[in-house]
């Protein structure tokens, strides 16, 4: 059995539904303000930024108890993210991870 686990966090962020959503959401506030003032554009993007944040921080939130919870059900006594891991035999909780976060439902910033 495995006692290292491997969250590719960059997949979680833009291909759970939640995340993509969120992303949804921004793209769709900045496409609208494209057309306003560059002043206007810059306060926007301003706000995008902070929201773009908070999201983010939101499905992070969500995610990380349901990490502990894998981890401790599989006997896992790390869990990694991908991008810092070269090599490893550990077991990939990402597609586990998404599913659990996207029945979570929408997120809220």
């Amino acid at each position: 059995m495995a006692t290292t686990g491997i969250l590719d966090t960059a997949q979680l962020l833009d291909t759970s539904k939640v995340g993509a959503e969120a992303a949804k959401s921004l793209e769709k506030t900045w496409n609208e303000a494209k057309s306003q003032p560059d002043d206007k554009k810059r306060e926007v993007l301003a706000q995008l930024e902070q929201r773009r944040i908070a999201l983010r921080q939101a499905l992070m939130d969500r995610a990380r108890p349901i990490v502990a919870e894998l981890a401790k059900k599989k006997g896992l006594e790390v869990v990694l993210e991908k991008g810092a891991v070269v090599w490893s035999t550990g077991e990939d909780l990402t597609k586990e991870v998404i599913a659990k976060v996207d029945a979570g439902g929408p997120l809220k910033s």
